[in-house]
């Protein structure tokens, strides 16, 4: 008899985005009921089911407000489908995608995953632009490539921009230093020097922040251009700080075990880490593949939610490890959003990791998102971001 969660990987439906798939099946159908010749058919075909999302979003959106019993279209579609905060400019976001790649006038190659992450990307960002009041960022692969620092000349430039327009930033990063502050430093050390270089007024230096181990340690950049701490009064919620310590303790030492256990089973060279709010896995020599992580991840959180805690917690597969936290980024945005008094409408958090086995995918359910693969691309969401807010 399969399990659950064996049944799911071989239907890979982890490695799926249904809102993605759904897009991509619509927009398939002129490369089999076409000529591949017909450039015009196509091109008005992908106008027409951009159009129809574009008010399907908006009815799901109105949905959600009202409260309405009844499903939306979009989710009859898409049973899984969450709350989107903004409407997406998507007609628009397919021309510009359209006349700067040529999408439209492919005769063999149909669009693509990554044809369609742009262009929700792009929807989402002509959205939200103009009211972005705190945007928020993954660490690893889209701030900086995996494990190193940040670098970028560019990126740290459209941060500062950022900052002097009086959006607050934050890091939202797994990585757990809760008395170590220079640990982020050194990952954050060009960005750090740059404003401390460009002499920027406190107020604008102090909107820069990083919240460590998913949601658990706050810490706020000074008038002197270090990251200080932020107290924990000041921004956990009431929620996270009704948990139970002895419960997350039983999480972390059921999750240990369960990586030990792992580690044996699949005969892998790496060692365990036990943090105060996280385990993971220390991966330093052997390259491990994405199904053995995803194995790892999987059969932990099974462990967990068996354990039945009631502790919110993260198992992810980061690339080349594996983490559990507690909390989650979701908490993470959300306490920002209650310190920083912004809203739902008002963030957009930054990620690479939004499959079901990724870290950002909860984010979804606080704010706006958009979905990169890499440093280049975050680059090229906060270009988008300047150019559109600098519209009169």
């Amino acid at each position: 008899m399969y399990s659950t969660y064996r049944v799911n990987y071989q239907l890979r439906a982890h490695r799926r985005d249904p809102l993605i798939e759904l897009i991509k099946s619509l927009l398939n159908s002129p490369f089999l009921m076409l000529g591949k010749d017909d450039e015009v058919g196509r091109r008005s075909h992908f106008r027409e089911v951009f159009r129809s999302l574009e008010n399907l979003v908006k009815e799901h959106m109105e949905h959600t407000v009202s409260g309405k019993p009844r499903v939306s279209k979009l989710q009859e579609f898409v049973p899984a489908i969450g709350v989107f905060f903004t409407d997406l400019k998507l007609c628009a976001a397919f021309e510009d995608y359209d006349r700067s790649t040529s999408l439209s006038r492919r005769k063999h190659v149909p669009p693509s995953f990554n044809d369609i992450r742009h262009i929700l990307n792009m929807a989402q960002v002509y959205a939200i632009s103009e009211h972005l009041k705190l945007i928020t960022f993954d660490g690893d692969q889209t701030l900086y490539p995996d494990g190193e620092n940040i670098g970028s000349p560019k990126l740290v430039d459209y941060l500062t921009r950022l900052l002097l327009s009086g959006i607050k930033v934050a890091v939202v990063t797994a990585a757990g230093y809760k008395d170590d502050p220079e640990r982020y430093e050194d990952r954050l050390r060009v960005l750090l020097e740059t404003l401390r270089g460009a002499h920027l007024p406190p107020e604008v230096l102090t909107n820069f922040y990083v919240m460590g181990g998913e949601s658990s340690y706050l810490f706020r950049c000074s008038p002197a251009g270090s990251l200080v701490s932020v107290p924990d009064d000041d921004f956990l919620t009431e929620d996270m700080k009704s948990w139970d310590p002895a419960k997350i303790q039983t999480v972390l030492d059921v999750a240990e075990n369960c990586l030990h256990h792992g580690i044996e089973r699949l005969n892998l060279d790496v060692s365990v880490m036990r943090k105060p709010r996280a385990v993971g896995i220390v991966n330093r020599a052997s390259t491990l593949s994405r199904e053995q992580l995803d194995e790892l991840v999987l059969s932990t959180k099974h462990e967990i939610l068996e354990a039945n805690q009631g502790i919110p917690f993260c198992a992810f597969n980061g690339g080349s490890d594996v983490w559990i936290d507690i909390g989650n980024k979701l908490i993470g945005v959300k306490a920002l959003q209650g310190y920083l008094r912004c809203q739902p409408h008002e963030t957009l958090h930054v990620g690479d990791q939004f499959l079901s086995t990724g870290n950002d995918i909860a984010t979804r359910q606080a704010c706006c998102t958009v979905w990169i693969a890499n440093p280049e691309e975050t680059t090229a969401i906060l270009e988008t971001i300047s150019r559109c807010r600098s519209k009169p």
